[in-house]
């Protein structure tokens, strides 16, 4: 069953999601393109764009998107597609580039964005046709995400961190926020896992290797900067699937531990939110 929706729906669609895509960095150039055919055409800056932003962000493009350097297409389907839509995108691109429009030229990256639910073996196998598919899992996740940039964005200039060399662990990234205020430095740090690899579960040796990597990276410098104590504040979203008894506990045991990170005092209990089986609860377990 194809994803066509009435024009109204379609473009509420579009514009929600052209937003969403602001808020994540990136630069939207057209929209519901004529010449192409096309829904949306974005590029990334790493810049986000929204009326409520404060201060400056240095993101990093979604881990599970096409290449930054790449303007990309996206497909959006309010329900389901089928192979009939991928070819349709795919044949929407292969003319764009011939035609006498210097974006159009330059298109590459191909994503075809769903509001439904999507198997891992689905999204692998059009990914393996160099198509990206953003399922409403990942819109959900992407969204927190960009209320999460928000938020900090509303307090101290944000940057996105890449993590790196942690066996197992691919997607990986964090948002770092730091106010300094009457009583103190807070540093608010949001980490993302985007990896919809259901062999992947996120657990106690992840988290550990990732708050050392995270201390080593940001906050230990920070500390050596202003040379006083830092209150951290984490928040952990994983796409997929984590053992989240097991992240509780190594998070808190590393956390009490002062001699590996001096100065550095960490929250009690981390958010954790993980989107595998119900990615909704974020709309609740704040509260």
């Amino acid at each position: 069953m194809s994803g066509h929706y009435a024009p109204e729906s379609s473009g509420v669609m579009e514009n929600s999601f052209a937003d969403l895509l602001e808020r994540l960095g990136y630069n939207v150039l057209r929209k519901r393109d004529t010449k192409s055919g096309l829904d949306i055409i974005a590029e990334f800056k790493g810049q986000p764009k929204s009326k409520e932003q404060f201060q400056e962000c240095t993101l990093l493009p979604p881990a599970f998107s096409p290449d930054a350097k790449d303007i990309s297409a996206f497909s959006l389907k309010a329900g389901n597609f089928g192979s009939k839509d991928v070819k349709e995108l795919v044949d929407k691109v292969k003319r764009a580039t011939k035609l006498e429009d210097e974006v159009l030229k330059k298109l590459r990256g191909k994503v075809i964005v769903t509001n439904y639910s999507k198997t891992e073996t689905e999204i692998d196998r059009l990914r393996l046709e160099n198509i990206f598919c953003w399922d409403i899992r990942r819109l959900i996740f992407y969204s927190a995400k960009a209320e999460a940039i928000q938020n900090l964005a509303r307090m101290s200039e944000v940057e996105e961190v890449s993590i790196t060399g942690i066996d197992g662990l691919i997607g990986a990234s964090y948002l770092r926020g730091t106010v300094i205020g009457e009583n103190g430095i807070l540093t608010n740090i949001v980490i993302f896992v985007d990896s919809h690899d259901s062999k992947l579960i996120v657990s106690s040796d992840h988290m550990t290797k990732m708050l050392i990597y995270i201390c080593e990276k940001s906050l230990k410098t920070l500390v050596k900067e202003s040379q006083n104590k830092i209150n951290v504040k984490f928040e952990v979203h994983i796409l997929g699937l984590a053992n989240e008894e097991l992240l509780k506990s190594s998070y808190s045991q590393y956390s009490r531990d002062f001699a590996l990170h001096p100065k550095i005092l960490f929250n009690d209990e981390p958010f954790l939110f993980q989107y595998a089986s119900a990615p909704w609860t974020i709309l609740f377990r704040k509260h």
